[in-house]
């Protein structure tokens, strides 16, 4: 067996004593003061999962409404409505998505890596207990009358502006640790191209976020520096307040938050095949990069360029990132057959699989709307043929309309719940590692046909409901004519994520009280390939404790045999 090298152990009697052997308070005292990877991996995990359950709530109301049942009135106006729109897009992403994935890199990426800690731990809990209260006032600042909406109260909008620029900083800060700890951290031998699919997953994720989102900031602080003057000039005005952060939720920016989904589905199936992956370094390693590459998606800004989705960067950017999902599902389709026998099933396996196939239908989503965009690039050829031209315009009409709609809303559901079920995937996974016990297959398999079936019903229904002609932000009516019938099958789909989304909180705090009452579980229960598995179930306070350790030498060290060659190459 294969680890890492770590450090021989300090022999001076004076010297001085380590964190790990400190006494460390228990209880609420030690939750508060604890600079422990998994101890806060575990709090981000179950805060975003509960504020999820909220968010998910909000965006059942939205679908509610827009459904037009009779007799049936959620909110009081068109300006309530946007309210909960507005709340509904930025906590999907920075109150459940984002962090929930942070929750489990910080978590898991230091064992990964054979690393005793993150780099900077107390960074790391000063980043969780900053997102954590900026999320209370967030949701606070918009139940009194705040916002990114028009006719809200003007210092209420001023919070929900700081408080969410406080998230964003904490999910950031949050990011810089784990980033930090996968450059300087790594042990002899682990090269990147060594580096386990999850952790690349998450290096490249949190470096576009370590690019994009301080230009979201930016955003902010100017919109908050304009709304405190004696007259909103432009960025301030409430009518342009979402429209400043839109691009967020947009492609190509919102594929970088299901990224890291990429990473676990890739460790699940090597497991669930028993083989490593061939040609990793050539087909894997450099698709998560590229993926990442094109979902850079601070520079189209629609409020600043109104042609931003029909520029030449955009349309490429659906179309490589559909062809980046097309090539990894070949790889892993080799996978299989260089295997030769089918992967053993499995609770984790049945989430991973959903999550994958949620990813695929949100790849043919982003291919569809960006087809939109290619419209201008068509008609220019066909400028001197006004035949041509009338052709063409009936035939793309279709798509050219689908700028402005629940297209875009059914996008951003599906690579949310993508990101989501992958991140689920994780958590049944590391299950022996996050609570030193294994999570039920059973629940496994009922989260991943109930969330996965009502998050392809949400997203699928709001890109009819796009091609119907129903806005996103409806400027007079809550529905569009037609679209009621496709609206209620989201709520249903709605409902459904909800449901399932329950059973994960309740796998996570039967976990939590079992590893609170010293649940433990063998080492590596399912056969894994990386450092983690090394490690007890729960891992010790560092890690890795005084187990032997040795070099790694290759990408799967836990399946390497003790005589492998030591210039074995890493991309086998």
């Amino acid at each position: 067996m294969t680890a890492t090298e770590t450090h021989a152990p300090a022999t001076d009697e004076h010297a001085p004593a380590t964190p790990e052997s400190l006494p460390s308070p228990g209880g609420l005292a030690g939750l508060l003061s604890s600079g422990d990877h998994k101890t806060l991996g575990r709090m981000w995990i179950l805060a975003s999962l509960l504020l999820g359950g909220f968010v998910l709530v909000c965006g059942l109301l939205l679908h509610i409404e827009r459904a037009n049942l009779p007799g049936l009135e959620v909110f009081a106006g068109i300006e309530s409505f946007r309210q909960f729109f507005t709340l509904y897009r930025v906590g999907l992403i920075f109150l459940f998505v984002a962090p929930l994935w942070i929750g489990l890199a910080t978590l898991v990426v230091p064992l990964q890596i054979g690393a005793r800690g993150v780099a900077f731990p107390r960074a790391a809990a000063a980043a969780f207990w900053g997102w954590l209260t900026g999320a209370g006032i967030l949701v606070a600042s918009w139940a009194i009358d705040g916002g990114l909406v028009g006719g809200g109260e003007q210092r209420a909008v001023e919070l929900s502006l700081l408080s969410f620029a406080m998230v964003v900083l904490s999910l950031l800060a949050a990011t810089a640790v784990l980033l930090t700890t996968m450059c300087t951290q790594r042990p002899a031998g682990m090269s990147l191209e060594r580096m386990p699919l999850f952790s690349w997953s998450m290096l490249v994720a949190g470096g576009v976020w370590l690019l994009s989102l301080p230009v979201l900031v930016a955003n902010l602080v100017i919109m908050w520096v304009d709304l405190r003057g004696p007259g909103a000039v432009r960025y301030g005005a409430g009518q342009n307040l979402y429209e400043q952060v839109s691009w967020v939720f947009d492609q190509p920016q919102v594929f970088v938050f299901a990224i890291p989904a990429i990473g676990v589905v890739g460790e699940i199936l090597q497991v669930a095949f028993g083989a490593p992956q061939q040609r990793r370094w050539g087909l894997m390693l450099s698709l998560v990069g590229l993926a990442g590459v094109f979902s850079f998606g601070a520079d189209l800004q629609r409020f600043f360029s109104p042609t931003a989705q029909t520029t030449p960067l955009y349309v490429a950017s659906g179309i490589v990132v559909a062809l980046v999902v097309v090539a990894l599902l070949g790889g892993w389709a080799d996978l299989g057959r260089a295997a030769r026998r089918l992967p053993r099933p499995s609770g984790y396996l049945a989430v991973a699989m959903s999550a994958l196939g949620v990813l695929v239908f949100a790849a043919i989503v982003g291919f569809i709307r960006v087809l939109g965009g290619a419209v201008g690039f068509l008609r220019s050829f066909a400028r001197h043929n006004e035949s041509w031209q009338s052709d063409l315009d009936r035939a793309l009409a279709p798509l050219d309309d689908l700028r402005g709609t629940m297209a875009g809303a059914g996008l951003l559901d599906l690579v949310a719940m993508a990101a989501v079920l992958g991140a689920v995937a994780g958590l049944f996974y590391w299950s022996p590692k996050i609570f030193g016990r294994r999570a039920s297959h059973a629940a496994g398999f009922g989260v991943a046909a109930i969330v996965g079936a009502g998050g392809l019903l949400v997203g699928l229904m709001g890109l009819v409901a796009g091609f119907l002609g129903q806005p996103e932000r409806p400027s007079t009516h809550f529905a569009s004519s037609g679209a009621e019938a496709v609206a209620v099958l989201a709520v249903i789909g709605v409902i459904g994520v909800l449901l399932g989304l329950g059973v994960v909180v309740i796998v996570a705090l039967r976990g939590a009280t079992a590893l609170a009452r010293g649940a433990s579980t063998v080492p590596d229960p399912w056969g894994g390939h990386t450092m983690e598995w090394f490690a007890t179930s729960p891992p010790p306070p560092d890690n890795f404790g005084a187990e032997p350790v040795v070099p790694v030498r290759s990408p799967h060290p836990l399946w390497d045999t003790p005589a492998a060659d030591a210039d074995e190459k890493g991309d086998s």
